[in-house]
């Protein structure tokens, strides 16, 4: 059984750390896999350069949601002999006879048109997600909530669904030494203590909210990911440089004792299809506070402080708490290592095994 792997939206948020974590999981297994990377090596959202991916895999020109995809892709299906077609994003080839395994992240864009980055595309997105589930032969969300969305939504059968969730690469995010961690603060200069938010300035990440909250008391915000022009469009107050520090795109080899060194993640979202920031945290030993938005309570279980999205008090109480009260911190820590230690990108793997085989069958 061959399977192709559409990984063109490996420079997405989200999306591409799912990518890369289920490549590296399924590559791990020997599987045969062959990856559909993007034509040439781009920034990924985070601005890290990737080298060419492990494994076989082939390099494709056309762009993600392009009508040009719909001649390439399939080409590149004959091409490689595939008997089975894993299309990460609901962009998916229609003019094949190759089975196809649907990943579904989120239906953000589909129920808030608003939220995506033009009108045009918030009216592509309202056709495109239905189009894609019709017809895919298996469809994955990738948590509960996703889940549940693409039944009470779209329709989907609960028969239809498998929920296959993120794992974790334990060799890249574990807990860095004091002098990794100072190393990375002197690069960026940061303080020695700091909260750190990981992810976009999009709307519906609520940053105006952690704004709101964090107090003079607390110590300085570090934003990672989302640039200052981007952070300054959302129309926030400003703060003092040295209290809100925004880094804009972070190299990867930077982020493991970036999380460290932190106080603790926090992560404020309205809507979460999923959640990795949230566990690279826990994996790095910090606490963790998230917000009761989509699927983060799902992710984070029992291992974090979950809070209402938008309840500006409790955000402000549950900052000052994990700063100041080190058994809180300690609790969290050690259940957010146990909450991740059991995760591994090759039990996603082998579970995404079973269904190619069970398309291919």
């Amino acid at each position: 059984m061959r399977v192709s792997f559409d990984a063109r939206n490996v420079g997405l948020p989200g999306i591409g750390r799912f990518i890369l974590g289920l490549w590296s999981g399924l590559t791990a297994l020997d599987a045969d896999v062959v990856g559909i990377w993007p034509g040439r090596d781009g920034q990924n959202w985070l601005g890290a350069h990737h080298a060419g991916p492990a494994g076989h895999h082939v390099r494709v020109g056309a762009r993600p949601f392009l009508p040009v995809e719909q001649a390439a892709v399939p080409w590149v299906l004959r091409r490689i002999h595939a008997d089975v077609h894993h299309a990460t994003h609901f962009n998916l080839p229609y003019v094949t006879s190759v089975p196809i395994v649907l990943t579904v992240h989120d239906l953000i864009a589909y129920l808030d048109p608003s939220k995506a980055r033009s009108r045009a595309a918030g009216a592509y997105y309202r056709t495109a997600y239905p189009r894609a589930v019709r017809r895919a032969d298996a469809i994955v969300a990738v948590s509960p909530f996703t889940a549940r969305q693409l039944t009470e939504a779209l329709g989907v059968p609960e028969s239809r669904i498998r929920v296959i969730e993120a794992g974790i690469d334990h060799e890249h995010w574990w807990p860095r030494d004091a002098e990794e961690i100072a190393t990375v603060r002197r690069r960026f200069a940061l303080p020695e203590d700091y909260l750190l938010y990981v992810g976009t300035a999009k709307p519906h990440k609520n940053l105006a909210t952690l704004f709101a909250a964090h107090r003079p008391a607390h110590p300085p915000l570090v934003i990672a990911g989302a640039t200052p022009a981007e952070v300054d469009a959302l129309g926030i107050p400003a703060a003092p440089v040295d209290r809100r520090i925004v880094l804009g795109r972070m190299p990867e080899d930077a982020l493991p004792a970036l999380y460290s060194g932190a106080r603790a993640l926090v992560l404020p979202s309205l809507h979460e299809g999923f959640g990795l920031t949230p566990l690279e945290a826990m994996a790095c030993g910090i606490p963790v506070v998230v917000s009761d938005g989509g699927a983060l309570p799902d992710t984070v279980g029992d291992a974090a402080i979950v809070l209402p999205a938008r309840d500006v008090g409790a955000w402000t109480d549950a900052l000052t708490t994990v700063c100041a009260d080190d058994d809180v911190r300690a609790r969290l820590v050690a259940a957010g290592s146990a909450h991740t230690s059991a995760r591994r990108w090759t039990d996603a793997a082998e579970q995404y095994l079973d269904v190619y085989r069970s398309v291919a069958a």
